[in-house]
C-alpha cells in the first residue's frame, strides 16, 4: 500500500503574515487596556469629553510607537515567533 504526499502539516501551511497580525492585535489590546485604565486620571484632572478622546487615542498611538519603533527593532532584534 502506497503513501500519499498530501498530508496536512500545520507548521508549513500557516501563513507567515498571520504572526504579524497576531502581534498587531496583541499590541492593540495592550494599548486599549492601558488607555482605558488611564482615562480616570484625565477626567479627575478636569478634561472634558472631547479632550479625553484625544488622550485616549494619543496613548494608544504612544504604545504603538514605543513598541514598533523602540521595543521591536532594538530590544527584540529578530522576528517574533520565528522558531515556531
Amino acid at each position: 500500500m502506497g503513501t500519499h504526499n498530501n498530508i496536512h502539516v500545520p507548521k508549513e501551511s500557516w501563513p507567515s503574515f498571520m504572526w504579524y497580525a497576531i502581534e498587531f492585535f496583541v499590541v492593540l489590546g495592550a494599548g486599549l487596556g492601558i488607555s482605558l485604565n488611564s482615562m480616570g486620571f484625565f477626567t479627575k484632572m478636569g478634561f472634558d469629553s472631547s479632550m479625553t478622546v484625544w488622550a485616549f487615542w494619543g496613548i494608544i498611538g504612544a504604545v504603538f510607537s514605543a513598541y514598533y519603533l523602540i521595543v521591536r527593532p532594538i530590544i527584540l532584534r529578530r522576528p517574533i515567533l520565528s522558531k515556531i
